[in-house]
């Protein structure tokens, strides 16, 4: 949350989808419980840092009139991701462990190029009242 306000909406986005990506990518090496543990975590801490970015983000680029809409079809998208996340990672797993966490791994670095090029900076934006 401090990262938002430092280096800007974007940038954190970018910064929890590497960060998720990379975590991804070490849950392959073999390691201790605990250390096994801790990636996962961390996967975890940044995939919250995501969520919290996407209502951030999105909360100041729609004006108010659809603001409640464009959260709404987001979140709609959200929940049908994790509907077809566990289908998807069951195929996944059962050919192979590297290649389920190596799709998770290069969307998130695909996520985290287009996050960074998000074509609005909404740091000390006021935020929009009406739809231009």
């Amino acid at each position: 949350m401090l990262l938002i306000d430092v280096i800007g909406r974007r940038y954190t986005g970018a910064v929890n989808f590497v960060g998720c990506s990379v975590f991804f990518l070490l849950i392959q090496v073999h390691v201790s419980q605990e250390v096994l543990t801790f990636f996962i975590f961390m996967v975890r801490g940044f995939s919250t840092g995501i969520f919290n970015f996407v209502y951030i983000y999105t909360t100041e680029v729609y004006p108010s009139s659809i603001r409640a809409s464009g959260l709404g079809t987001s979140s709609t998208c959200a929940r049908v991701g994790a509907m077809i996340t566990p289908f998807l990672a069951q195929v996944l797993l059962d050919a192979s462990l590297s290649a389920a966490v190596w799709v998770y791994a290069c969307i998130c670095f695909v996520c985290a190029a287009m996050a960074a090029l998000l074509p609005i900076k909404t740091k000390g934006r006021a935020l929009p009242q009406i739809v231009t």
